[in-house]
Formats: C-alpha cells, sequence, structure tokens
C-alpha cells in the first residue's frame, strides 16, 4: 500500500495514477468529513479520464483506493463508504429547497 500525500497536504495525483495502473492499493489520509466526500469523488473522477475503475472504500482516517480488475466495465466506477450516501442526501436537501423556492 502507497501512501500519496505531498508535504503540503495535497494528493500526488501523478503519483497516484501510476500507482493505479500498476495495481497496487493507494490510501489517501483524510482529516475531516468533508475531505473524505471530495477526495472519493476527485479520486473516481480523474481515475475515470484515465480509463481506469477503482473501487474507494473509507478506512480511519484514510482512503483506501483499489483498482479493479480488468473484467469489470470502466464505466461503472463506484464509491463505497458512508461518504457517498452523505453526499447524495446533501443533494436532495438542495432540490427539495429550491423546489420549495420556487413554489
Amino acid at each position: 500500500m502507497q501512501d500519496i500525500p505531498t508535504e503540503d497536504g495535497d494528493v500526488d495525483w501523478k503519483a497516484l495514477v501510476d500507482h493505479l495502473r500498476e495495481g497496487k492499493t493507494v490510501e489517501i489520509p483524510c482529516a475531516k468529513e468533508r475531505d473524505y466526500v471530495r477526495r472519493a469523488t476527485q479520486v473516481v473522477k480523474r481515475a475515470d479520464k484515465k480509463g481506469i475503475a477503482v473501487e474507494v472504500f473509507r478506512g480511519e482516517g484514510v482512503l483506501r483506493v483499489e483498482p479493479r480488475p480488468a473484467a469489470v466495465s470502466n464505466d461503472t466506477a463506484r464509491t463505497a463508504g458512508e461518504g457517498t450516501e452523505f453526499w447524495g442526501e446533501r443533494q436532495q436537501e438542495r432540490q427539495e429547497r429550491r423546489e420549495a423556492l420556487r413554489a
């Protein structure tokens, strides 16, 4: 497993993609709930752009990113964990507020 942060706390995306292409699991440190959600979304989008299917798992203080086997379709990249549920709930609440304001 590789830990990918840089000195200033950002993620080295080139190194992350390189490790995923090699079939290695990568861990990204996350201090806050917001970081989990944001990083999970970023990882899936960036990996998808590079043609890599990934699975993102939430660990204790880290997001664990694993490349998915090639047998699975690339356009079905997904994340697992509480962060995605939280994100979906927020989007739904925003939509309900917009509709209430229009009425």
